[in-house]
């Protein structure tokens, strides 16, 4: 420790209030840092005013310097990604300003460089002072992007399925330098460091760095469910959210209801899409929530979780948070990738349509059996997935330096 003291981290967002998938595993890294003694400085990217007031709180709590760097409209980010011929994720996230500050700061500005993204890595790869650079560089990928793109790709038309493709080779790109120039690089599961092997660069091994989850804010009801209902959380706009609630509705909520008569269906989360929205309006069965302060009353109200994913990758942390919950948890085999704990002892697990809905029916009409697997996930969580635990190859690979 005492010869590595100073850390920046550079943010594609404000990491706080740690309420979705990035914020929160960024703010958590952050958090055991300052815990470890390191002295942290963060550096994000922000579009209004809200992300400033957040990036003061975040400051204010764990006594760290943050600063946000204002993002350019959208249109100009979106040309500028097109003219330098980069992925439209990296001009999405481009500040000059940042760009400016990262190049200070390897150069004798920090002793470590820690990245939340891929698509971070442009800052770094672009910047005047590499090559002379005196700071070791780490990056969290978390999942990979490139595969997250290809999928997007292969399960869109023309035009977006063009795209996607160009994003995925473009990532794919700074994947595979970050993997053969950075000190070392993250992913979210071992699942996902085999595919990064197999797909994008085996140079050398990339380091399995999960999340964690706070039992301080997801714990079990104090009373049963009264009623029927079935829950999903996550932001509402993402494409593999839309597209598992979707599907659930579409292939599997008729039947569900016709063999549940009286079951509810809850989707919570912010920015629902207005295919999302329209869920509601179009049955009475449906709740869709928006933006809630608190999801644990929806976890202590619901029967079971359902986690119906068809695309993207890596670990869900809202299975994670279900089962911190005591929730049976009803996912396909995506949903449940990257658990360590994830087996038919623990959870449903169903691919088709048949299968999917049969086990969502067994987790009212077999109650026992249900609770069994959902206590059995619980104690296997409990044991192994603390932020502290899961956080201890990013500790070791700093203590390297």
């Amino acid at each position: 420790m005492a010869k590595l003291r100073k850390i920046t981290v550079v943010s594609q967002r404000v990491p706080y209030p740690p309420n979705k998938g990035e914020k929160l595993r960024t703010y958590h890294q952050i958090e055991f840092l300052t815990q470890l003694g390191y002295c942290v400085d963060v550096l994000c990217l922000g579009e209004n005013t809200q992300d400033s007031a957040d990036a003061k709180e975040l400051g204010k709590k764990l006594d760290i310097s943050v600063t946000v760097f204002p993002l350019p409209h959208k249109v100009k980010r979106y040309s500028w990604a097109l003219l330098h011929r980069q992925a439209i994720s990296v001009g999405a996230f481009y500040s000059s300003a940042l760009q400016k500050e990262v190049n200070a700061r390897l150069i004798n500005g920090c002793d470590a460089l820690l990245l939340s993204a891929s698509s971070l890595g442009y800052y770094v790869f672009n910047a005047a002072n590499y090559d002379d650079r005196t700071c070791a560089l780490f990056m969290d990928m978390m999942d990979v992007d490139s595969d997250k793109w290809r999928q997007y790709a292969e399960s869109s038309s023309l035009p977006m399925s063009v795209v996607y493709r160009r994003e995925s080779k473009r990532i794919k790109r700074l994947e595979e330098k970050a993997n053969k120039e950075f000190e070392d690089t993250f992913l979210i599961a071992k699942e996902e460091t085999r595919l990064f092997e197999k797909t994008v660069s085996a140079f050398k091994p990339v380091k399995v760095l999960g999340n964690g989850l706070d039992f301080s804010a997801f714990f079990p009801a104090p009373t049963p469910a009264n009623d029927t209902n079935f829950l999903f959380t996550g932001v509402m706009d993402y494409k593999p959210n839309v597209d598992a609630v979707m599907w659930f509705v579409e292939h599997c909520w008729p039947t569900v209801k016709q063999r549940l008569p009286g079951a509810t269906f809850t989707v919570g989360g912010m920015n629902p899409t207005k295919e999302i929205q329209q869920l509601s309006e179009r049955d009475q069965a449906i709740e869709v929530t928006g933006f809630v302060d608190d999801m644990l009353p929806y976890f202590h109200k619901a029967t079971a979780f359902v986690a119906p994913f068809r695309l993207a990758r890596g670990v869900q942390n809202k299975v994670l948070q279900a089962a911190a919950c005591k929730l049976p948890v009803v996912t396909t085999s995506m949903g449940a990738e990257g658990i360590s704990y994830a087996s038919e002892n623990t959870m449903y697990i169903a691919n088709e349509e048949s299968s999917f809905i049969d086990a969502c029916v067994d987790c009212v009409k077999k109650t026992d059996t249900a609770q069994q697997l959902a206590d059995k996930a619980y104690s296997a969580l409990y044991s192994t997935y603390s932020w502290e635990q899961q956080l201890q190859p990013l500790k070791q690979a700093l203590e390297r330096i």
